[in-house]
């Protein structure tokens, strides 16, 4: 029988995987860093570790008060040039080109124990030696001792610099073409959606239905006017996918307050706008008031020398009209296809946003926590696995319960009072935590219990997370 030599060291469990950061983090020389040994650092350290480079979203650790760094495979692209370098270093050292932004919130989550999520975050981090500007959605979760203390800090994100660039180019596009409309003579606005609401409405446009507070009302609502005369309905057959044309038809407008509707003659176009996929969103609108050319032709019946020279002049004035509506139908052409090019990026960044949200319901599908998401009203929305298994239910058998109603609690006496009120606590923007023993399927267990709100970037609390980890032994832990 074999043995092993007496400095043989096995790796420990929760340092199993992960990757090229795995095999990383285990040929560490731990033993001369102030961390120390694997086989020395605390049970809630590895299994936030243990977590960490077994989750496929860029996750990183900041553990200790000098918030020595970790990070897995996903993670090792957030520093560029200072992977793998930054492996171990204090936070301050690895990330001081932004520390002035970061470390506050750094500070704040290590000493008073409160989560923080940022978006759309502008980091000036330093890659290839320049300051780049990059934006980044981010976590800082604090990672607590047994005892309850802040050991560490637990950090997911990722970067959207694309897609806030991206947002600013079609905005600064959408600018250039409104500009371009606003200086056209004729009269041109944009409809969304199908209650006709106006998007846009250019000087000559406003001078034809003569209204100037239009833009976010319905057609309905700023020219009232026009319902009864039937071109609510022509644009409700537009906004069906039929583009429409008109002639010198005529239309009457209240054009001052409070005077009666004047019958106008205009030369209408109505076409569809489509999105990406095909489906109509909008309506655009070329209008012409060419009332004084109807009245102009009325007189120039009078005479045969006046119908002579004002047939010439309409011809002229009919030519032009058809090169500005072919110049015009050619810019609409050009904004389609502007505006489904600027839809396909807009669905690209949306599905890269998506994978990222798959990422993160991988890392949410986690054994080692009780995992669920709950409305600001407290109505379980999901679970993970884990939960489900502890008292055998599927999925829906509690989603769009009260949270305190479900099968983890009833069977405690207490318990739903308590767990009512942490998460009423909850979304009062407040985080609730407690130690909890239930009366599960398999027998009573304790757990760290806690319910934490869930904040978009307005501040507007949009979810609440309970969580829960059983409490144990160390060594128990680690078995398991």
């Amino acid at each position: 029988m074999s043995t092993l030599p007496p400095s043989f060291s096995p790796v420990p469990g929760f340092l199993q995987g992960g990757g090229a950061m795995g095999e990383r983090i285990r040929a560490f020389d731990w033993a001369n860093h102030p961390m120390g040994p694997p086989q020395g650092w605390s049970p809630a350290l590895r299994m936030a570790l243990s977590l960490c480079l077994n989750s496929s979203f860029p996750t990183a650790i900041y553990w200790g008060p000098e918030m020595f760094v970790l990070y897995n495979d996903a993670w090792s692209a957030i520093p560029a040039d200072k992977h793998p370098w930054i492996l171990g270093k204090p936070a301050r050292v690895g990330w001081s080109d932004i520390w002035d932004i970061v470390g506050p919130q750094f500070e704040h989550v290590l000493h008073h124990g409160e989560g923080i999520a940022t978006y759309e975050q502008m980091l000036p981090m330093v890659r290839n030696e320049k300051p780049c500007e990059t934006w980044w959605n981010y976590s800082l979760t604090p990672i607590r001792e047994a005892d309850h203390s802040v050991g560490g800090i637990f950090n997911q994100g990722n970067e959207i610099t694309a897609v806030v660039q991206g947002r600013r180019a079609r905005q600064a596009e959408l600018l250039r073409w409104q500009e371009i409309f606003q200086r056209s003579p004729a009269g041109i606005a944009l409809l969304r959606g199908p209650t006709h609401v106006y998007e846009f409405a250019n000087d000559a446009y406003l001078r034809v239905v003569g209204k100037v507070d239009i833009i976010g009302r319905t057609v309905s609502e700023a020219v009232p006017e026009v319902v009864d005369q039937g071109y609510v309905a022509v644009l409700d057959s537009v906004y069906a996918g039929k583009p429409f044309i008109g002639s010198s038809l005529p239309v009457k407008l209240a054009r001052e307050p409070g005077e009666p509707p004047e019958e106008r003659l205009l030369d209408f176009i109505f076409q569809p706008v489509r999105d990406a996929a095909g489906a109509v969103e909008g309506i655009f609108i070329l209008v012409t008031d060419v009332t004084e050319r109807a009245r102009a032709e009325s007189a120039l019946r009078l005479t045969n020398w006046q119908l002579g020279e004002e047939r010439a002049r309409l011809a002229s004035t009919v030519e032009a009209e058809q090169r500005a509506r072919t110049a015009l139908r050619r810019m609409t052409d050009t904004l389609e296809a502007i505006v489904k090019s600027r839809t396909a990026e807009l669905t690209q960044a949306l599905e890269a946003q998506a994978a990222a949200m798959d990422r993160l319901r991988a890392a949410f599908a986690t054994d080692l926590i009780f995992q669920g998401f709950m409305d600001p009203q407290g109505t379980l929305l999901d679970a993970n696995s884990t939960s489900l298994a502890a008292i055998g239910c599927r999925l829906e058998d509690v989603v769009g319960k009260p949270f305190w109603e479900t099968p983890w609690f009833t069977a405690t006496p207490g318990a739903p009072q308590r767990v009512r009120a942490a998460v009423e606590q909850a979304r009062h923007g407040r985080k609730a935590q407690t130690e909890m023993t239930v009366n599960l399927p398999q027998g009573p267990g304790s757990f760290l219990f806690s319910v934490r709100p869930v904040v978009n970037a307005r501040g507007e609390i949009v979810g609440l997370v309970p969580e829960a980890i059983a409490l144990a032994e160390p060594s128990r832990q680690l078995a398991t």
